[in-house]
């Protein structure tokens, strides 16, 4: 019998919705029956970064301090979620971004909510009435920088700052900084749809592989697209590579054989503003020289020639300090170490679970009631593009 790929695939939908919460349940039955309860709802499979740093991996290491944490895999319907919620009886609720249809504090009334984002959706007008209402709507809001902070600060007076944070890698790096090639990496998820970072970039690395023999890394696409992006780096004697994306571990992996990473920030893109610390993990847990820019909430973790550089908008001194720090294999192996032993201090997933633990037990304090559902709406939502 012949099938559309339409039919295939709202059969599939229910069928996969229930291998999750089956296996969700079993999960249930091994953890500990401890109270305070907490029901995370991702916006995303743990592929995700966002959904995998601030979701998945913070429900161990809120165990670890006490909770019963329930990560709800994002496939499940409303009907789903809340037949979880009325067998957890939780004390509160974590929504990961609003990026799924079904992280809405309103559909969860009874339950203190409390939202967690870290992009700037918010400045997308498309959504913004949206996500302000969700803030409104929620118990607190907690952003991965300051700006998103703010954004929902605005709706919302119990406001908190969390910076994504990464499990820890303990061991030694498979390469020290100092003996690696002189690679420079841009480990953007999709760098060319920042057109301002990108031409900066380009002009930088232009005038770095005039000065010094170097290669140049660029993640999260392929030949096929950058090309014509890396054809004057190419022409100007710079080896390229381009990297498609990577599960999140072979992306650490790759990261992690650069000697310097660049974190580029023009803030004259609104949403560039909202950048939070998830894409400079991969190159302090790699123990790679960073070269960020001088924006955003940079300037509260770096300090500049010591854990990293930190720069402004002027071509010329990025490419001084990433020519200084290809040419000086002591001087980024001092600051590639600086800059990891501060980060596993700061930027550890254990770090995010203690600052988000009060601000869970708060908000479970406060059993606010959320409104009354939105009139109409459906018990089934579909799953968010490429979910498992």
């Amino acid at each position: 019998m012949n099938f559309s790929r339409p039919l295939l695939q709202s059969l599939q939908r229910p069928f996969r919705a229930g291998v999750h919460e089956l296996r969700l349940h079993w999960k249930r039955r091994l953890s500990p029956r401890v109270r305070p309860v907490v029901v995370i709802f991702p916006s995303n499979q743990p592929w995700d970064p966002a959904s995998n740093l601030r979701a998945w991996l913070v429900a161990p290491e809120l165990e670890q301090l006490g909770w019963r944490a329930i990560v709800a895999p994002e496939p499940l319907t409303l009907s789903q979620r809340r037949r979880i919620l009325r067998l957890e009886q939780p004390d509160v609720v974590l929504l990961q971004q609003t990026r799924h249809p079904l992280n809405r504090p309103a559909l969860y009334p009874g339950y203190p909510c409390v939202l967690d984002a870290d992009d700037a959706d918010y400045l997308d007008p498309r959504y913004q009435s949206m996500i302000a209402q969700c803030a409104r709507d929620a118990a607190a809001v907690v952003g991965g920088s300051r700006f998103v902070a703010d954004c929902l600060g605005r709706h919302n007076p119990r406001s908190h700052v969390i910076w994504t944070g990464t499990p820890w890698l303990e061991q030694p790096a498979r390469m020290a900084p100092a003996q690696r090639p002189a690679v420079v990496a841009w480990a953007h998820s999709s760098p060319l749809d920042y057109p301002e970072e990108a031409a900066l970039v380009q002009r930088v690395m232009i005038e770095v592989a005039h000065r010094t023999a170097c290669t140049f890394w660029l993640f999260g696409t392929h030949e096929d697209r950058a090309g014509a992006w890396l054809a004057p780096l190419r022409a100007a004697g710079a080896r390229c590579e381009a990297i498609a994306p990577l599960p999140y571990a072979d992306y650490l992996d790759k990261v992690a054989q650069a000697a310097v990473g660049l974190q580029p920030v023009c803030t004259s893109n609104a949403f560039s503003r909202g950048k939070s610390f998830g894409k400079l993990l991969a190159y302090l847990n790699g123990r790679v020289a960073v070269v960020a820019s001088d924006a955003v909430d940079h300037g509260l973790f770096f300090r500049h020639g010591c854990n990293g550089y930190l720069v402004g908008d002027e071509p010329a001194d990025w490419v001084e300090s990433i020519v200084t720090l290809l040419q000086e294999p002591s001087l980024r192996e001092r600051v590639a170490n600086a800059g990891y032993d501060d980060a596993r201090r700061r930027l550890t997933t254990r770090r995010f679970a203690e600052l988000l633990d009060p601000v869970l037990r708060e908000a479970a304090s406060l059993k606010r009631m959320v409104p009354t559902l939105v009139p109409g709406d459906g018990e089934e939502r579909p799953a968010p593009r490429g979910s498992a």
